[in-house]
């Protein structure tokens, strides 16, 4: 079976496991998501920072993780409490930007205090997690979350294929090799495009301000996804997992979702609230 077939039959069932939760409502959608944590701090810890299962901070970093993302869903439900983490969420990605855009090379500085600092995966991960786990908190949740699906991964997928049907100039071969101008381009353009003809039939009208806003998002889909190769060619790993076959591991899955849950529900809670 070729890679891509793989890769396809693994994102169909990412894709029904996905609609089976938006079905069975906003519970089970929490839970859902709720769960995702728990392997990408397995993933982060194991296999970037070489460190063993159950040990003291991998046992602090899941706790804190279960105890926080639980705690704000399910029973301190408030506003201002959202508001903290978004806030933190968009402070989180401006750490990311500048790791990306000014740290250029390998720095074992960093890489030790990665290491000595892992419990605070719990942390990193819970951030990006609440914000996403926000939109689920609206009335009309199911619309606005399936809007930042659309938006997200349509961009990494008509990327991956734009990129292979046309793509002949590098993004950046340093820290994504495979990676095209032409892929971005092809990627953001198909993502905005589907995701405003989805907003203007079940969300509401689309103005220049939200398709401007799509391409934010829509690049920043990208960002995230760089920032998280970066952090794997620091930590000298190819996936973060082989979880899913054809796509790495769940952190690879949903790196870019991480970085934009934050942009997203911080346009929300501006013009929704």
């Amino acid at each position: 079976m070729s890679n891509n077939t793989t890769r396809i039959i693994s994102g169909l069932v990412l894709i029904a496991i996905v609609a089976i939760c938006l079905y069975l409502g906003q519970n089970a959608s929490l839970i859902a998501i709720g769960c995702i944590g728990p392997f990408i701090i397995d993933e982060i810890i194991t296999n970037f920072y070489g460190q063993p299962r159950f040990s003291i901070r991998y046992i602090l970093a899941q706790v804190f993780y279960i105890g926080c993302f639980y705690f704000f869903n399910f029973y301190q439900i408030s506003q201002s409490s959202f508001n903290f983490w978004i806030s933190a969420g968009i402070f989180l990605n401006l750490l990311l930007l500048s790791y990306l855009f000014i740290i250029y090379k390998k720095s074992e500085t960093l890489l030790k205090i990665f290491r000595a600092t892992s419990w605070g995966a719990g942390l990193f991960t819970v951030i990006p997690l609440l914000s996403l786990s926000y939109i689920v908190h609206f009335d009309n949740w199911l619309n606005l979350f399936i809007g930042l699906i659309i938006l997200n991964f349509m961009v990494d997928t008509a990327a991956y294929f734009t990129g292979k049907k046309f793509g002949k100039h590098k993004l950046w071969e340093a820290v994504s090799p495979k990676k095209t101008v032409e892929g971005l381009l092809g990627g953001v353009f198909f993502s905005v495009l589907a995701t405003s003809i989805y907003w203007n039939y079940f969300i509401g009208d689309v103005t220049v301000f939200t398709v401007i806003f799509f391409t934010i998002v829509a690049f920043g889909s990208q960002v995230g996804d760089l920032a998280q190769s970066k952090l794997k060619r620091q930590f000298e790993i190819k996936d973060s997992s082989s979880l899913i076959p054809g796509h790495g591991g769940v952190y690879d899955r949903v790196d870019s979702l991480m970085f934009v849950a934050p942009i997203y529900a911080f346009y929300l809670m501006a013009n929704f609230r």
